[in-house]
């Protein structure tokens, strides 16, 4: 019995900890809201889905300079960004406010490194 009484006494502080640290992070970053912050390799690129039909704003950020870009793609690949599928893009910043419309389709925010392996942050809301 006693055993019991000293596992639950160990295990409960745990339980509601974990269901406060739940309940913060789903006041602090709703839905509607991305929030990254990692470590970018020279030359990595990474994606975020925008979800179609809403306003997007928000920021990126990084002590050197990245480039970042709102594409159309059908497939998801995001290794070649070009011209044909580019709609909005910010190169060679080390910040980008984010402001702008998505209509429907498949809308991506590509953040593609530089030449050295830095910390980027990014965070936005979609708004509908």
């Amino acid at each position: 019995m006693a055993r019991k009484r000293k596992y639950i006494l160990l295990v409960a502080p745990v339980a509601v900890a974990l269901v406060i640290g739940l309940v913060v992070n789903a006041e602090m970053f709703p839905a509607d809201y991305s929030y990254q912050k990692g470590i970018f390799g020279p030359h990595n690129v990474q994606a975020e889905l925008l979800p179609a039909n809403s306003h997007i704003r928000g920021q990126i950020t990084a002590k050197n300079p990245f480039s970042a870009y709102v594409i159309v793609s059908k497939s998801g690949y995001f290794e070649d960004v070009d011209g044909d599928n580019v709609v909005l893009s910010w190169e060679n910043v080390t910040e980008v406010n984010l402001d702008f419309n998505v209509s429907d389709g498949n809308y991506y925010l590509v953040i593609k490194n530089g030449n050295v392996s830095q910390e980027i942050e990014m965070r936005f809301r979609a708004e509908r």
